[in-house]
């Protein structure tokens, strides 16, 4: 990945697992990347892993379905940055049930956290994007995003409209300089995998649904939003890139023995 001279970058969820990888990858890369997590500890943890690498990061801690604090946070992150040119919103928060179970209280928090946390970001950036002339704004959604999954309603729910939203924003902000596109993984190694399915269990039966036979790491991940985010994806707009190691390719037994990078 080239270098990205002058880049300001904002990840939102980047006290850990996608966003924290996200983070510490654009700051690789070169940019100067603002942390915005309701966990100050967790940002501030990033940030010392950028600092450590010598790379430039500031912490604005904020609650991304707190629509004033987005917005603080991002003046915020402009005043100590300058202006941005690069946002990914990777804040999540998974809340499973299905219709029957699932309390009205968590549904209303799933959606908050992924779907209107990523509108409130996106509010909040997208204008000033197009006002320094354009920039890329990265959303992760998921691999339940484009079909569903048992027991995961208002998860899979909320992360349907992540694309619809990005897609929009392609649409409505492309001719202004701006590209919007969406990450789709799949099982990924992270805290939140561990919440969902524990840290002791064996995990070989969702291994089994993947051609490549593993979870992904963040950092991959992370390198693939780099990738969207960089000039090298200059023409890429509105797209749903799915990283799931093959797991929606097709019909698949579980069969295949692991193997490869």
């Amino acid at each position: 990945m080239s270098p990205a001279a002058g880049e300001v970058a904002l990840v939102t969820g980047a006290g850990s697992g996608i966003g924290a990888a996200t983070a510490v990858e654009l700051a690789d890369r070169g940019a100067a990347v603002a942390l915005l997590d309701r966990s100050a500890e967790g940002a501030a943890s990033t940030a010392a892993r950028i600092r450590e690498r010598d790379g430039t990061a500031v912490v604005v801690a904020a609650d991304v379905t707190d629509d004033g604090a987005v917005a603080r946070a991002v003046e915020t992150a402009e005043r100590e940055l300058g202006p941005l040119s690069t946002v990914v919103a990777a804040a999540g928060v998974e809340m499973p049930g299905t219709v029957a179970e699932i309390s009205l209280e968590d549904w209303h928090l799933a959606l908050d956290v992924n779907l209107t946390g990523v509108f409130l970001t996106a509010r909040h950036t997208v204008p000033r994007l197009v006002e320094h002339g354009g920039g890329a704004f990265t959303a992760v959604s998921s691999d339940v995003g484009f079909r569903g999954s048992e027991g995961e309603i208002a998860y899979s729910a909320a992360k349907h409209g992540v694309v619809g939203l990005v897609r929009c924003l392609a649409i409505d902000h492309g001719r202004q300089g701006v590209r919007a596109n969406a990450v789709c993984p799949g099982f990924v190694a992270t805290p939140m995998a561990d919440r969902l399915l524990g840290t002791d269990g064996d995990r070989s039966a969702y291994e089994r649904t993947i051609p490549l036979g593993r979870f992904a790491q963040p950092q991959q991940i992370a390198k693939v939003i780099a990738h969207l985010c960089s000039q090298e994806a200059s023409h890429t707009n509105g797209m749903v890139y799915i990283a799931d190691g093959g797991a929606s390719a097709g019909f698949f037994t579980g069969e295949a023995p692991a193997s490869g990078p």
